[in-house]
């Protein structure tokens, strides 16, 4: 399977002991929105996160889109660790 790999990953902590995951792409991403919180799922952010994974999965979006909407439904429910990035 094509998991359309992130340039760079994306650290968020999840799940009921707030473990790291260190997320590398889209499908990665999308599989983690699974486990998102549920009380977290109801931000715009996360939505579109969905959205953006799916599209990019499906081959109808870009890898990069999801990425930035991953991180932001990340950042919107406080649950971003690190955007890391490749120099």
């Amino acid at each position: 399977m094509d998991r359309k790999p992130f340039d760079s990953p994306v650290c968020v902590r999840i799940g009921p002991q707030s473990t790291m995951r260190e997320v590398k792409s889209a499908s990665g991403a999308g599989e983690c929105l699974i486990d998102w919180p549920q009380a977290k799922r109801g931000g715009s952010a996360y939505r579109e996160a969905v959205e953006a994974c799916n599209a990019a999965t499906s081959g109808n979006g870009t890898v990069e889109a999801a990425r930035i909407a991953f991180i932001r439904a990340a950042e919107e429910s406080g649950m971003l660790v690190t955007e890391k990035t490749m120099r």
